[in-house]
């Protein structure tokens, strides 16, 4: 009893102190003290028209304002907190910032306005603020910043103007910012990145610019930004790098070139690049990586290759990579696997591979790879013979076997797979019966995946997780050639007219080609009406003409019959006349 007693006060004397600290909290908001000690208040109830400053409690440290439904406007009332570190106000609706809206906060370390209807800035809305560490401007609609905007914020260390509708970035914009690390400007309008722009930041760490429309970089860019570690220019419409590209970039650890036009990897690109750890050429249109386009990339962890026109691996490059751990080959149909073995047996510290979306791997590809932790093999048409090709890899962790023709487990099969930490097994036409599923379910209990493989067919159990089966419910060896009107692909909500099988797109063109066959038939019968019509109409027209031309011909025979009549007659009369004169009588 004394010991209840005397929990309950312990109990008391640690909650009370800190409950009653926080005097004062919005109705519309909920109060509390954060994992890190800090007085915090989140309001997302919605329909807030104006932010409640005297009804927070005056020590508090951070404020989260977020719903839709906001309707807000920003104005200087935040004077009255003195302690605000991190003010967040997301998703309402505030139009602008206000002038001189922050003044009198010097603790202020964060502020996030992002997914607002802001449209403008100016020097004026952040006056007062020479404190603040990170300011958040993405998602708005951003159009204009003059020269000198952040000029006050003269420690900010991380700005970001993501998804905006900045066509242009105007002179001296950045000035001041000499402690800036981190830029993101993705996603918006810039066709061009004047050096001149960014002469005031030139300590900058991390430049990104993805989803913009660049075609080109000019070299003084990365001259001025030589600081530069993690550059990200993915996704826009680089067709061409030059050897010297990159020559100034010599402290850079992460870049990213995916998703661009990029066709070839030219000789020495990186050369310079002896620290870069993580590289992704992804979804570009490579057919050719230069023999010695990776040369001087020691220190390479990371590549990401996928998605592009490679035919090859060239032991030529890749040898070039001694510290390669992630290698990311998949989407590139065209490749030939036959020849991969030896770029495998040189990529000793290779721990994950992806190599999805390719078919025809031969049966020995992953024997060199034996200390390979993760694997993707998604979408290459595996089955229940192919699938032996996973049989050298004992220390895997991890493992990506969705969209293939699996329908089962074999017992074999079912415990490698069971010695896996996860593997996902989604979109394969899996037969619920015995003789199936029948090994897994008897070692059910060992699966720590992190979703259960679903039942395809019979039909009865579409859908449903494998590991609340129950065993003596199901047949023992279902009959698979019925036609359920769809394949495995179908199990899943997310899936294209490739992810269905063989068997459903051979359907989809044999489909095609009939409506094609069908198509020219009745254009060829058309075709062949029109003609008829013509000819029929054109045989009335020569006959008509026939008709008449008879008729014509008679007519003038007819005429030139009474003519010659006439003459003859007018002939044997003068003769009379004349033979008359000569014989009558003088």
């Amino acid at each position: 009893m004394m010991k209840d007693l005397l929990m309950i006060v312990l109990i008391a004397v640690i909650v009370v102190p800190q409950t009653s600290s926080i005097k004062k909290c919005p109705i519309d908001c909920t109060c509390d003290i954060d994992n890190i000690g800090r007085y915090s208040a989140i309001c997302e109830r919605g329909n807030m028209k104006q932010i409640p400053i005297k009804d927070f409690d005056e020590e508090i440290n951070v404020i989260i304002i977020r719903k839709p439904k906001h309707t807000l406007t920003i104005s200087p009332v935040f004077h009255l907190l003195k302690k605000l570190e991190i003010l967040r106000i997301i998703e309402s609706n505030v139009p602008a910032i206000g002038l001189r809206s922050f003044w009198g906060v010097p603790s202020l370390r964060v502020l996030d306005l992002s997914r607002n209807n802001i449209s403008a800035l100016s020097e004026d809305n952040f006056k007062g603020q020479q404190n603040l560490l990170e300011l958040n401007l993405s998602k708005n609609k951003v159009d204009v910043m003059p020269s000198g905007t952040f000029r006050y914020l003269t420690d900010l260390h991380t700005l970001n103007l993501a998804d905006n509708s900045l066509a242009d970035l105007e002179a001296k914009v950045f000035m001041m910012l000499t402690k800036l690390k981190i830029l993101d400007l993705s996603r918006n309008p810039l066709e061009d990145l004047q050096p001149d722009v960014f002469k005031d930041i030139v300590d900058l760490k991390v430049l990104k610019c993805r989803g913009c429309r660049l075609q080109n970089i000019n070299p003084q860019l990365y001259n001025l930004l030589n600081q530069l570690t993690d550059l990200d220019l993915g996704n826009n419409q680089f067709k061409y790098l030059d050897k010297d590209e990159f020559k100034d970039l010599k402290y850079l650890k992460r870049l990213h070139l995916d998703n661009n036009q990029l066709s070839v990897v030219v000789d020495f690109l990186f050369q310079r690049q002896r620290n870069l750890l993580y590289l992704d050429l992804s979804r570009n249109r490579l057919a050719k990586i230069s023999g010695r386009a990776f040369n001087n990339l020691f220190n390479l962890t990371f590549l990401d290759i996928s998605y592009n026109k490679l035919s090859a691996l060239e032991l030529d490059y890749m040898c070039h990579l001694p510290k390669l751990e992630a290698l990311n080959i998949s989407g590139n149909v065209q490749l030939n696997l036959l020849d991969i073995r030896p770029v495998f047996q040189n990529l000793t510290e290779l721990r994950s591979l992806s190599i999805a979306d390719v078919s025809n791997m031969p049966l020995g590809i992953f024997v060199p790879l034996g200390n390979l932790l993760m694997l993707n093999i998604s979408g290459t048409h595996l089955n229940n013979e192919t699938i032996q090709i996973l049989n050298p890899l004992a220390k895997l962790k991890d493992l990506d076997i969705s969209r293939n023709q699996l329908t089962g487990f074999e017992e074999d099969f079912a415990l490698k797979l069971l010695n896996i930490d996860n593997v996902n097994f989604e979109q394969n036409p899996i037969v619920c019966d015995i003789c199936h599923v029948g090994a897994i379910l008897n070692q059910i209990h060992l699966m720590r995946w992190r979703t259960s493989p679903e039942c395809f067919l019979p039909e009865a159990l579409r859908g449903k997780a494998i590991n609340r089966l129950t065993r003596d419910k199901l047949e023992f060896c279902y009959e698979t050639f019925v036609d359920e009107g769809h394949d495995a692909a179908s199990t899943s909500g997310h899936y294209s007219i490739l992810d269905e099988g063989r068997f459903s797109f051979i359907a989809f063109m044999a489909l095609a080609i009939f409506v094609l066959v069908l198509l020219i038939i009745i254009v060829t019968i058309t075709l062949c009406i029109r003609q008829r019509s013509n000819y029929d109409a054109n045989t009335r027209a020569e006959e008509q003409n026939g008709k008449e031309a008879v008729r014509n011909n008679e007519k003038n025979i007819e005429e030139s019959l009474i003519t010659n009549n006439e003459i003859s007659y007018k002939i044997a009369l003068q003769d009379r006349v004349n033979v008359f004169l000569k014989d009558s009588p003088s």
